[in-house]
Protein backbone atom coordinates (compact mmCIF):
# COMPACT_ATOMS: atom_id res chain seq x y z
CA UNK A 1 0.00 0.00 0.00
CA UNK A 2 3.17 2.10 0.88
CA UNK A 3 4.48 1.48 -2.28
CA UNK A 4 1.05 1.84 -4.54
CA UNK A 5 0.67 5.86 -2.53
CA UNK A 6 4.33 6.51 -3.57
CA UNK A 7 3.90 6.02 -7.25
CA UNK A 8 1.11 7.78 -6.92
CA UNK A 9 2.53 10.54 -5.09
CA UNK A 10 5.32 11.02 -7.98
CA UNK A 11 2.95 10.81 -10.60
CA UNK A 12 0.74 13.53 -9.40
CA UNK A 13 4.24 15.48 -8.71
CA UNK A 14 5.67 14.84 -11.96
CA UNK A 15 1.88 15.60 -13.94
CA UNK A 16 2.51 19.14 -13.50
CA UNK A 17 5.96 19.48 -14.68
CA UNK A 18 4.80 17.71 -18.09
CA UNK A 19 1.68 19.44 -18.29
CA UNK A 20 3.92 22.39 -18.14
CA UNK A 21 6.63 21.24 -20.86
CA UNK A 22 3.41 20.41 -23.00
CA UNK A 23 2.46 23.78 -23.05
CA UNK A 24 5.90 24.89 -23.86
CA UNK A 25 6.18 23.20 -26.71
CA UNK A 26 2.67 23.97 -28.05
CA UNK A 27 3.78 27.82 -27.55
CA UNK A 28 7.15 27.60 -28.77
CA UNK A 29 5.61 25.97 -31.87
CA UNK A 30 3.11 28.46 -32.03
CA UNK A 31 6.21 31.20 -32.23
CA UNK A 32 8.25 28.80 -35.13
CA UNK A 33 4.97 28.81 -36.92
CA UNK A 34 4.45 32.70 -37.15
CA UNK A 35 8.11 33.55 -37.71
CA UNK A 36 7.63 30.74 -40.85
CA UNK A 37 4.89 32.38 -41.95
CA UNK A 38 6.10 35.57 -41.54
CA UNK A 39 9.55 34.93 -42.99
CA UNK A 40 7.26 33.18 -46.19
CA UNK A 41 5.51 36.88 -46.19
CA UNK A 42 8.80 38.22 -46.39
CA UNK A 43 10.15 36.32 -49.20
CA UNK A 44 6.66 37.00 -50.80
CA UNK A 45 7.06 40.67 -50.72
CA UNK A 46 10.56 40.34 -52.14
CA UNK A 47 9.67 38.16 -55.22
CA UNK A 48 6.87 40.68 -56.03
CA UNK A 49 9.83 43.67 -55.83
CA UNK A 50 11.86 41.33 -57.93
CA UNK A 51 8.82 40.97 -60.94
CA UNK A 52 8.52 45.20 -60.42
CA UNK A 53 11.56 45.68 -61.26
CA UNK A 54 12.54 42.90 -64.00
CA UNK A 55 9.36 44.81 -65.56
CA UNK A 56 10.95 47.76 -65.33
CA UNK A 57 13.55 46.71 -66.73
CA UNK A 58 12.11 45.12 -69.55
CA UNK A 59 10.13 47.86 -70.46
CA UNK A 60 13.08 50.50 -70.64
CA UNK A 61 14.69 48.22 -72.86
CA UNK A 62 11.76 47.80 -75.32
CA UNK A 63 10.91 51.57 -74.79
CA UNK A 64 14.69 51.96 -76.41
CA UNK A 65 13.79 49.65 -78.80
CA UNK A 66 10.57 51.03 -79.65
CA UNK A 67 11.99 54.73 -80.46
CA UNK A 68 14.15 53.79 -83.38
CA UNK A 69 11.90 51.36 -84.78
CA UNK A 70 8.62 53.81 -84.28
CA UNK A 71 10.92 56.37 -86.50
CA UNK A 72 12.31 53.63 -89.38
CA UNK A 73 8.68 53.17 -89.59
CA UNK A 74 7.76 56.46 -89.67
CA UNK A 75 10.64 57.63 -91.94
CA UNK A 76 9.99 54.86 -94.22
CA UNK A 77 6.40 55.92 -94.86
CA UNK A 78 7.07 58.99 -95.98
CA UNK A 79 9.77 57.92 -98.09
CA UNK A 80 7.26 55.64 -99.77
CA UNK A 81 4.11 58.60 -100.19
CA UNK A 82 7.00 60.77 -101.33
CA UNK A 83 7.73 57.84 -104.26
CA UNK A 84 11.79 58.52 -102.86
CA UNK A 85 13.91 55.72 -103.80
CA UNK A 86 16.16 56.13 -100.78
CA UNK A 87 17.89 53.37 -98.69
CA UNK A 88 14.95 54.10 -95.85
CA UNK A 89 12.13 53.35 -98.57
CA UNK A 90 10.82 50.26 -97.68
CA UNK A 91 8.13 47.89 -99.99
CA UNK A 92 4.90 48.90 -98.31
CA UNK A 93 4.46 45.14 -97.05
CA UNK A 94 7.78 45.40 -94.79
CA UNK A 95 6.49 47.79 -93.50
CA UNK A 96 3.09 46.29 -92.54
CA UNK A 97 5.43 43.44 -90.83
CA UNK A 98 6.75 45.85 -88.79
CA UNK A 99 3.73 47.10 -87.74
CA UNK A 100 2.02 43.76 -86.86
CA UNK A 101 5.27 43.13 -84.78
CA UNK A 102 5.47 46.26 -82.88
CA UNK A 103 1.50 45.67 -82.02
CA UNK A 104 2.43 41.91 -81.17
CA UNK A 105 5.71 43.35 -78.81
CA UNK A 106 3.09 45.59 -77.15
CA UNK A 107 0.07 43.02 -76.50
CA UNK A 108 3.09 40.65 -74.72
CA UNK A 109 4.33 43.74 -72.97
CA UNK A 110 0.37 44.36 -71.67
CA UNK A 111 -0.49 40.88 -71.08
CA UNK A 112 3.09 40.87 -68.99
CA UNK A 113 1.10 44.04 -67.22
CA UNK A 114 -1.89 42.24 -66.28
CA UNK A 115 -0.26 39.02 -65.11
CA UNK A 116 1.61 41.75 -62.23
CA UNK A 117 -0.77 43.56 -61.29
CA UNK A 118 -3.27 40.51 -60.63
CA UNK A 119 -0.08 38.50 -59.54
CA UNK A 120 -0.46 41.52 -56.89
CA UNK A 121 -4.65 41.68 -56.48
CA UNK A 122 -4.35 37.90 -55.71
CA UNK A 123 -1.76 37.60 -53.31
CA UNK A 124 -2.70 37.92 -50.03
CA UNK A 125 0.84 38.82 -48.47
CA UNK A 126 1.07 41.42 -51.72
CA UNK A 127 -2.30 42.59 -51.56
CA UNK A 128 -0.69 46.00 -49.45
CA UNK A 129 0.90 47.19 -52.04
CA UNK A 130 -1.55 46.36 -54.51
CA UNK A 131 -3.21 50.13 -54.71
CA UNK A 132 0.11 51.31 -55.97
CA UNK A 133 0.21 49.07 -58.51
CA UNK A 134 -3.16 49.46 -59.43
CA UNK A 135 -4.35 50.51 -63.18
CA UNK A 136 -0.84 49.69 -65.08
CA UNK A 137 -2.67 47.15 -66.55
CA UNK A 138 -4.74 49.62 -68.00
CA UNK A 139 -1.85 52.15 -68.64
CA UNK A 140 -0.76 48.65 -71.24
CA UNK A 141 -4.54 48.47 -72.23
CA UNK A 142 -4.09 52.12 -73.46
CA UNK A 143 -0.70 51.20 -75.19
CA UNK A 144 -2.12 48.88 -76.89
CA UNK A 145 -4.87 50.29 -78.51
CA UNK A 146 -2.74 52.98 -79.60
CA UNK A 147 -0.47 50.98 -81.21
CA UNK A 148 -3.90 49.08 -82.68
CA UNK A 149 -4.22 52.87 -84.38
CA UNK A 150 -0.61 52.90 -85.57
CA UNK A 151 0.15 55.63 -82.92
CA UNK A 152 3.25 54.50 -81.69
CA UNK A 153 5.19 57.52 -80.20
CA UNK A 154 1.67 57.83 -78.08
CA UNK A 155 1.94 54.02 -77.31
CA UNK A 156 5.19 54.51 -76.28
CA UNK A 157 4.63 57.97 -73.82
CA UNK A 158 1.60 55.85 -72.66
CA UNK A 159 4.66 52.99 -71.58
CA UNK A 160 6.42 55.23 -70.11
CA UNK A 161 3.92 56.59 -67.49
CA UNK A 162 3.81 53.19 -66.48
CA UNK A 163 7.22 52.81 -66.47
CA UNK A 164 6.74 55.75 -63.90
CA UNK A 165 3.66 54.08 -61.60
CA UNK A 166 5.92 50.64 -61.69
CA UNK A 167 8.75 52.38 -59.87
CA UNK A 168 6.42 54.27 -57.63
CA UNK A 169 4.87 51.08 -56.91
CA UNK A 170 8.23 49.81 -56.10
CA UNK A 171 9.48 52.23 -54.33
CA UNK A 172 6.26 51.81 -51.68
CA UNK A 173 7.24 48.27 -51.16
CA UNK A 174 9.36 47.87 -47.71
Amino acid sequence: MKQALIVILVCIVMLPSSAASQTKKRSSAKSSSKAAAAEKQLAEVRAGRERIATQIKTLTQFLYLLGSISKGIETAELANRNHEQSSIALPSDQIEKNKVRVKESIRNVRTGLDQLESSFRNNAALYTYYPSLSGVAGLGQTAENQAGTNNFDQAGRTLINAVNKLADALASIR
